[in-house]
């Protein structure tokens, strides 16, 4: 009589399991939506396609800061206050690095797409820069340290919050880029 006892314990003992198990699962299946609504994170720095001939820092740093000026006097906003080359330059690069006609016009849309003066420190354009300095070693394929090209490489960094830099392709052995 032990042993029935046992076997009808152990029986309601694994029903109820079971019985638990099922409800839990039966509540997480529910047709109803989440409460919160959905946001998409909001678009940043854009960096276009790198395509064309390539030009030097000079006619690049003209050519954006052209484009940027043009765009803030249809707006009303404030006049670019950027120095070139400074302004496309890689942090800490020399006066060797060349810049996508692509890239520069791909801004150039970009900044006559904003509708606000906010624009312009929110969505900040980056160039695409290709490495044409004397010395420069072969890109390896492996990043650096932050803000620093791997093997010694010339950095290329996206430039301040808000200001507009450079950042490197694939012909640029160039590390994480430093804020």
């Amino acid at each position: 009589m032990a042993s029935l006892e046992a076997v009808s314990l152990s029986r309601a003992i694994s029903w109820v399991c079971l019985s638990s198990v099922f409800l839990v699962a039966a509540a997480s299946c529910t047709s109803q939506k989440d409460s919160e609504a959905f946001v998409p994170s909001g678009r940043g720095a854009v960096q276009p396609e790198a395509s064309g001939p390539l030009l030097a820092e000079g006619a690049a740093c003209e050519q954006l800061t052209s484009a940027e000026r043009s765009a803030r006097a249809q707006l009303g906003c404030p006049a670019v206050t950027r120095t070139c080359p400074d302004y496309v330059r890689p942090a800490g690069g020399a006066d060797c690095f060349q810049f996508s006609q692509g890239s520069i016009d791909g801004c150039a849309d970009l900044y006559a797409s904003f509708t606000a003066c906010a624009d312009f420190d929110a969505h900040p354009c980056l160039l695409s820069a290709v490495d044409k300095c004397e010395g420069s070693p072969e890109p390896t394929g492996e990043g650096g340290a932050g803000g620093q090209g791997a093997q010694g490489g010339a950095p290329s960094s996206a430039g301040a919050a808000g200001e507009p830099g450079t950042a490197g392709d694939s012909s640029v052995n160039a590390g994480a880029g430093g804020a």
